[in-house]
């Protein structure tokens, strides 16, 4: 009897080994490093874990008085884009957005009989004051 037995416990032993074993695959990740300059802001902002093979959209917007100046992705410029879309991500990434103020152009002039000042095409950045002197020449009067 001995050995049906040993033959038995064989049988079980192979039996085992030939079972599959599961394993637990790690999903690799790759970080989006996202960061904006003063005048707006990026979301996501900061170390963006993302997927491998996954997308990963970023949203640019800047602050009121402001505007969009560039977008680098991995140092090279995207141009002024409200948005970006990393496709098919299978490493890591850098995002950076920059804005710049608003400016207006008003342009002073004066017909015969005085004078302003600051005269021509003067900038003006958004939110701030520009002061102009206006002065009547002898004989005038400042009309609307």
């Amino acid at each position: 009897m001995k050995g049906p037995i040993v033959i038995g416990l064989t049988i079980v032993i192979l039996l085992a080994l030939c079972l599959p074993i599961s394993t637990v695959n790690a999903q690799t990740t790759y970080t989006i490093t996202a960061t904006a300059g003063s005048g707006g802001s990026i979301s996501p902002s900061g170390n963006v874990t993302v997927g491998n093979g996954a997308n990963q959209t970023f949203s640019i917007t800047p602050d009121t008085g402001y505007h969009i100046a560039d977008v680098l992705v991995d140092s090279s410029s995207v141009e002024a884009v409200p948005n970006y879309t990393f496709t098919n991500v299978i490493g890591n990434h850098t995002i950076s957005a920059s804005f710049a103020i608003n400016t207006y152009t008003i342009t002073a002039t004066t017909g015969s009989g005085g004078s302003i000042s600051p005269l021509g095409n003067v900038t003006v950045e958004s939110g701030h004051d520009q002061a102009f002197t206006i002065s009547a020449n002898p004989g005038y009067n400042i009309v609307d």
